[in-house]
C-alpha cells in the first residue's frame, strides 16, 4: 500500500513536471514557425499548448491502461488492464489525476516563486554579493533594466493552464466531483497571483485586443460536450 500511494503521489507530480516540459517546447516551437501578427501568434500558442497539455493529462493515462478488446473496434488498445471506469480504475487513474489536478491548482505559486529566486539570484551575482545596490557588473541601461525588472507578462500559457484545468474537469467531473472545487481553487490562485503580479511584479503589459480573449471563451464553450459524453459513459458502468 505505501509503495502504491507513493508511486500515484509521486506521478502526479511527473505529470505537472512534464505540462510544464511540454508548454516551453510549444512555446520555443510557434516563436521558431512566426505569424505575421501578436494576436495570431499568441492564440495558435494558446491552442497547442493547450491541446498538448490536455492530452498528457486527461488522455494519456485513459489510453495507457485502456482495454478495448471486448468492443467492436479496438483501435490497437487491447493491452491495458481496465476495460471500463472500474473500482480499480477509480483507484490508480482517478486518484492519480485528482492529485495531478491538486498539484496543479498550486503549482502557479511554485512557479512565481522559483521564478523569483532565479531573478534574485541573478541580481545578487550582478552586484557582487553586495549590499550597494548601486553596484552593477551590467554595461548598458537595457542589461540592467534586464537584470532588475520582472518578467514580460504573457497571457498564451496561462490561458491554455486554465483551459486545461476547465476541461479535465468537465471530463471526469461526473464521477469525480472533488474535481470542480479544486478547479474553482486553481482559477483563484491564478487568478489573486497574476492580479498580484502585474502590481508587483511583471513589467508593464502589452495592449493585447478581445480577440485572444474572446478564442479562449468560444472554446470554453464546447467543454459541456466532453461533460455529456463522458458523464453518460461513467454513468451508465
Amino acid at each position: 500500500m505505501t509503495v502504491n500511494f507513493i508511486l500515484v503521489n509521486g506521478l502526479s507530480y511527473v505529470l505537472t513536471g512534464i505540462n510544464f516540459i511540454l508548454r516551453t517546447v510549444c512555446i520555443m516551437l510557434i516563436d521558431w514557425v512566426g505569424f505575421a501578427t501578436e494576436t495570431e501568434r499568441l492564440s495558435k500558442t494558446t491552442t497547442v499548448t493547450f491541446l498538448v497539455q490536455f492530452f498528457n493529462t486527461a488522455f494519456l493515462l485513459l489510453l495507457v491502461g485502456a482495454n478495448m478488446s471486448e468492443q467492436p473496434i479496438t483501435f490497437w488498445l487491447d493491452g491495458g488492464q481496465f476495460s471500463d471506469f472500474d473500482e480499480m480504475w477509480f483507484r490508480t487513474i482517478g486518484n492519480t489525476l485528482v492529485g495531478t489536478m491538486w498539484f496543479n491548482a498550486w503549482f502557479p505559486i511554485l512557479e512565481a516563486l522559483g521564478y523569483f529566486g532565479l531573478r534574485l539570484l541573478f541580481r545578487i551575482m550582478d552586484r557582487g554579493c553586495s549590499c550597494d545596490r548601486y553596484k552593477t557588473k551590467t554595461t548598458s541601461i537595457q542589461g540592467y533594466l534586464d537584470t532588475y525588472t520582472g518578467p514580460v507578462y504573457f497571457m498564451h500559457y496561462k490561458y491554455s493552464t486554465l483551459l486545461n484545468v476547465v476541461f479535465v474537469t468537465f471530463m471526469y467531473g461526473l464521477a469525480m466531483p472533488i474535481l470542480f472545487p479544486i478547479a474553482c481553487l486553481s482559477c483563484f490562485i491564478l487568478y489573486f497571483l497574476e492580479k498580484t503580479m502585474l502590481y508587483y511584479g511583471y513589467r508593464v503589459p502589452p495592449m493585447y485586443d478581445e480577440r485572444l480573449s474572446q478564442n479562449v471563451l468560444d472554446r470554453l464553450q464546447t467543454a459541456p460536450i466532453l461533460f455529456i459524453l463522458f458523464g453518460y459513459w461513467m454513468a451508465s458502468n
